[in-house]
């Protein structure tokens, strides 16, 4: 890579596009099959239904469990919502933890103003969901449904999903796990983890924008959000994305197959952006240090660094990181999974996400590195950093 050439390290907020995907996505945007309903019962509808079949036993293959209990959704928010949504008109209280997307926190707010009985989950201060409120809230609202993130997409923290789901088996409930980040960064058997439901975003590991999934449990009734139609076993009526759902399904089987040499190269680049930034800056703290992560994230606060600034000339510099989740920029309010974790205010406020994706590893970190010190001793002249 050129010095000059911008360098992204925000993939948890979404990865470009695999070639495997745009490959499988193509013939069915300007073929034969491009203009036909999957549901139409003649020879185009049928080998569009196809191509859907495929993209659905694709899926499985890659991530567990039976075809037909895989949906295609629009994204992983669509996805949340149907599950618990779902879920609450099967009249099940809900229990979420604080660390978890806006997707299902906020889902969980508007279910709680319509009278399901919601609990918010504390998490340890490394951002793991705390054990033991989650076996006092079980026995509160026995049989509820439980929101459990996999992987945190600020932090990078990720839960004991399947010994979590073992907790919530116990009291009878049913376990909603946000795959989203875990996707094409950890190995995931959904009958491993044995989950009720469970939801991902194509663009999180290289597939199209505005595709997701949803995995449903054989035998669990689900009520559908929208009316209108019996598509994807009568749980998102609508004619189908069926490019999206080819190319969510390509990327996903090039992710998951390059995953053993990726998660090394990520370790390394993580490594050692880690231990670069320790010598640029040695208060930084790392944020969940102490637990399992995703191996392309970290988390970190530069104490005494005005990060918006500081954002601003790394920018300008090439160098594309976030403060924090996509879905919260512009905001001015602090992160809620930080505050969750009991992070003090002025590390929250300089609060920085490193994300590495396909082929990254530590060219990336020592370009960023290069990069940040750049930034960092324009601050300092300047009197809006403290010195190394």
């Amino acid at each position: 890579m050129s010095r000059d050439e911008p360098l992204y390290l925000d993939h948890n907020a979404g990865s470009p596009l695999r070639a495997e995907a745009l490959d499988a996505m193509l013939p069915l945007l300007r073929g034969p099959r491009s203009n036909a309903n999957p549901s139409s019962i003649h020879l185009a509808g049928q080998a569009a239904h196809a191509a859907l079949d495929e993209a659905r036993a694709s899926v499985a293959a890659s991530l567990g469990g039976w075809p037909e209990e895989w949906v295609f959704t629009s994204g992983a928010t669509e996805a949340c919502n149907l599950a618990l949504k779902g879920l609450a008109a099967a009249g099940r209280p809900l229990l979420a933890g604080a660390t978890e997307h806006p997707a299902v926190l906020e889902t969980a707010l508007a279910l709680k103003a319509a009278g399901t009985a919601v609990e918010v989950l504390p998490v340890e201060t490394d951002g793991r969901v705390d054990r033991k409120a989650l076996k006092e809230a079980l026995a509160r609202h026995p049989g509820a449904a439980v929101a459990l993130m996999a992987a945190n997409n600020e932090t990078g923290v990720c839960n004991d999903i399947a010994a979590l789901t073992g907790i919530v088996r116990a009291a009878g409930g049913l376990l909603f796990c946000d795959l989203a980040q875990a996707l094409g960064k950890l190995a995931v058997d959904v009958r491993a983890l044995d989950v009720d439901l469970a939801a991902a975003s194509a663009v999180k590991y290289g597939g199209p924008q505005g595709s997701g999934l949803l995995y449903v449990r054989k035998g669990l009734d689900l009520k559908p959000l929208l009316q209108g139609g019996h598509q994807e076993s009568g749980r998102r009526p609508g004619t189908e994305n069926l490019a999206g759902a080819a190319g969510s399904a390509a990327a996903l089987a090039a992710a998951t197959a390059a995953l053993g040499g990726q998660a090394a190269a990520w370790e390394r680049g993580i490594a050692r952006l880690e231990s670069g930034l320790r010598r640029l800056l040695p208060t930084v703290h790392v944020h969940g240090a102490g637990a399992p992560r995703v191996p392309n994230t970290l988390s970190v606060s530069l104490p005494g660094v005005d990060r918006d600034l500081l954002l601003l000339r790394v920018d300008q510099l090439g160098l594309r990181i976030s403060a924090g989740a996509a879905c919260a920029a512009g905001a001015n309010t602090p992160s809620h999974v930080l505050q969750a974790m009991g992070v003090a205010p002025d590390l929250k406020r300089s609060a920085l996400r490193f994300s590495l994706g396909p082929d990254q590893g530590e060219d990336a970190a020592d370009d960023a590195l290069r990069r940040l010190a750049a930034a960092l001793e324009g601050l300092r002249k300047a009197g809006l950093a403290p010195g190394p």
